[in-house]
């Protein structure tokens, strides 16, 4: 989560006053619902890192 915050945080309020808080919203939102989804190639080596997946079949519980 904090990833995205800081990529959000890049392209919508870093250096950037808004002079309502309806506009702020608006930028916000277009953001998470407009250029996230197109451009998400760009912002997924900054939001994602290197999980693993763990499946039951792989898990080993120790006593």
């Amino acid at each position: 989560m904090e990833r995205l915050w800081a990529v959000m945080h890049q392209h919508v309020t870093h250096n950037r006053a808004y002079p309502t808080q309806k506009l702020f919203t608006e930028a916000i939102l277009k953001f998470l619902r407009k250029i996230i989804p197109e451009q998400w190639h760009n912002f997924r080596n900054q939001v994602t890192d290197n999980f693993h997946i763990i499946s039951d079949q792989n898990l080993r519980v120790l006593e």
